[in-house]
């Protein structure tokens, strides 16, 4: 079982890359409503969509996106994301 303090830094680790994949998405426009969908393994598959570096450029960070399909009042343009890091 893991300390609550080490359990908190790695969440905010977590929220601070999700964060930017984020905003990664926004700023080359491929989705408007980007949805984290980390838990879902089996969109791993295949190749990333996109890859950019870290901000801190020792690792490279491999972005998938998937559509979502649309439910009733759901906005056009919602995807789901997934990410995993790799060193470079």
């Amino acid at each position: 079982m893991k300390p609550f303090g080490t359990y908190l830094k790695e969440t905010r680790l977590d929220d601070k890359l999700d964060k930017l994949v984020h905003d990664e998405i926004k700023k080359r426009k491929l989705a408007k409503f980007p949805v984290n969908a980390t838990d879902d393994i089996k969109m791993r598959r295949g190749k990333p969509a996109f890859k950019f570096p870290s901000p801190n450029s020792d690792m490279m960070i491999h972005v998938f996106l998937r559509k979502m399909t649309p439910s009733k009042g759901q906005p056009k343009g919602v995807m789901a994301f997934n990410y995993q890091l790799e060193d470079k």
